[in-house]
């Protein structure tokens, strides 16, 4: 009789790796995502001041601006999707 043990122990390994490379690309796919989020927030709708914040957990960008004491507040803020 012949031993089938090996042939179960490969398709459970080439099952779990084929789950991490799934996993691994939706992680980048994720970060690309929130990268040009981030770039969009900065370049595009907070062009004319001089800090911006992008969050990623409420997809919001924040544009900031100096007072008369030199503090940032809050001048516009826009959700992106």
């Amino acid at each position: 009789m012949e031993k089938k043990g090996w042939k179960i122990l490969s398709v459970i390994l080439i099952i779990i790796l084929v789950v991490e490379n799934l996993f691994m690309i939706w992680g980048i796919i994720l970060i690309k995502q929130e990268n040009e989020n981030t770039m969009e927030c900065y370049y595009e709708i907070c062009e004319g001041y001089p800090e911006a914040l992008y969050d990623n957990d409420y997809s919001l960008c924040y544009c900031y601006d100096y007072d008369v004491l030199g503090n940032l507040i809050i001048v516009e803020s826009e959700y992106m999707k």
